[in-house]
């Protein structure tokens, strides 16, 4: 079978476990840490098991940004208000510092995890899993941020309010991406095609939390999205729905993968 035929069929199968997983997860009201077995998981499993070789990457990763980015995003995020998930729909009712719950640094990681199995197997063609050297220039940094923020936290917290955080928070997360679309513009067709699948499976994925109930926006937005009689910010349509997939790639672009050409970046 050739290569195109196979991504093709792969591409298929991951839509289908996408597409049977919605009436599940209405049926049983599961929460979001089991939506996102079902979106990200379980396709996740299916795609690394005809191109395991890459998991190092992978893994890194998810830790890099799914655990240390996501947890000063989520943390600003919590903080502020910018979204809230119930006790009642966390499968570990343990939240972080009493602010963050586990189940969003899972969340997190789980979600890492798709984006970049997903990019891989259809779309990057370098074979190696080695990881960048720049590695250690996200992750160092990163890790001074985290204790920063929790000293700010523990004795100025009011430094740590804003208004409309979603969206300054946001605009911050995009700056890496415009710089690398900046520095190696035709990389954005790749970004493209993998947001176009991507738009589709958060907001299937958004409109169900939503109407489940299981998350909130308590905090200021610029304005609101409605779908089907689900309303949530205009922040959550855009940073998550439509580019956040895009975002993630730069960092992986910049921060793991360690392709040839990146020496003239």
């Amino acid at each position: 079978m050739k290569k195109h035929q196979k991504r093709l069929i792969d591409l298929i199968v991951v839509i289908l476990i996408i597409l049977f997983s919605i009436p599940l997860i209405i049926q049983f009201q599961v929460r979001p840490l089991v939506s996102a077995i079902y979106f990200f998981l379980i396709p996740s499993i299916y795609l690394l098991s005809w191109k395991p070789r890459k998991i190092h990457r992978v893994l890194a990763s998810s830790f890099l940004f799914g655990v240390i980015f996501g947890f000063v995003f989520d943390f600003l995020a919590v903080f502020n208000r910018a979204w809230f998930v119930p006790d009642n729909q966390l499968v570990f009712k343990f939240r972080i510092l009493g602010l963050v719950p586990l189940d969003e640094t899972l969340w997190f990681v789980l979600w890492i995890i798709f984006i970049i199995v997903f990019y891989e197997h259809f779309l990057e063609r370098n074979a190696s899993d080695t990881i960048s050297p720049s590695y250690k220039h996200a992750l160092i940094p990163s890790l001074f941020a985290i204790v920063a923020i929790l000293f700010i936290y523990i004795y100025y917290p009011h430094f740590l309010k804003i208004n409309y955080a979603y969206l300054v928070f946001g605009i911050c997360a995009m700056l890496p991406f415009l710089y690398l679309i900046s520095k190696k513009p035709a990389m954005i067709i790749n970004f493209l095609k993998v947001s176009l699948f991507f738009v589709f499976v958060f907001l299937a994925y958004e409109l169900l939390a939503v109407k489940l109930g299981q998350w909130n926006f308590p905090g200021h937005y610029v304005g609101t999205i409605k779908i089907f009689a689900l309303e949530f910010p205009f922040e959550e349509f855009f940073f998550w729905v439509l580019i956040s997939s895009s975002v993630i790639l730069s960092y992986y672009e910049l921060y793991v993968d360690n392709s040839a050409n990146k020496t003239s970046w």
